[in-house]
Parts: C-alpha cells; sequence; structure tokens
C-alpha cells in the first residue's frame, strides 16, 4: 500500500506542475493559449490517473477497517491527514 501512496503523491507533484505551467501560460506578459491548453489537459488526465488511486486507497481503508471508516470518510483522511492512512496502511502490513 506505500506504493499506492508513492504513486499519489508523484501524480500530485505532476499535476501541480502542470497546473502552474497552464496559469503561467495564461498570463498576460506570457499569455500563450494553445499552451495554456496543453498543460490543462496534460493536469486534467493526470487527476483522473490520481482520483483513481484515491478510489482505490479509500476502497483499501474501508476493508482493513471492516467498515468502521467509511469510503467518504476515507478519501478526506487521504487528502487532509495523510499520516493517518500511511498508520492504517502500515498496520495492515504487519498484520
Amino acid at each position: 500500500m506505500k506504493d499506492l501512496l508513492r504513486k499519489m503523491q508523484i501524480l500530485e507533484r505532476e499535476m501541480k506542475k502542470a497546473e502552474q505551467q497552464s496559469e503561467y501560460w495564461m498570463q498576460s506578459e506570457h499569455f500563450d493559449m494553445e499552451k495554456a491548453d496543453k498543460f490543462e489537459a496534460e493536469a486534467d488526465s493526470i487527476y483522473a490517473d490520481l482520483y483513481q488511486l484515491f478510489g482505490q486507497a479509500a476502497e483499501k481503508i474501508v476493508s482493513i477497517t471492516s467498515g468502521g471508516i467509511d469510503e467518504i470518510t476515507a478519501r478526506a483522511m487521504i487528502r487532509e491527514r495523510r499520516s493517518d492512512v500511511e498508520s492504517i496502511f502500515a498496520r495492515e502490513a504487519r498484520a
């Protein structure tokens, strides 16, 4: 499961970089709509992959906790309390 979290972190960084590039090319002094659209499409594609990984991680949390944590809460934890998610996955790995 650590691999799943690592993949998510990599995709989050890549998505942020693509979004920043899109915003850069939208600024008036650098304006290039074609480049901005290219980076926005790249960010959208990365987001789709990231969304799938979020779903997998959330499902795993629900499974590990035998439903004690529901999917909505699991997704929120992944976004806001990543260290708690890492602890849950570490406990599961030791079991």
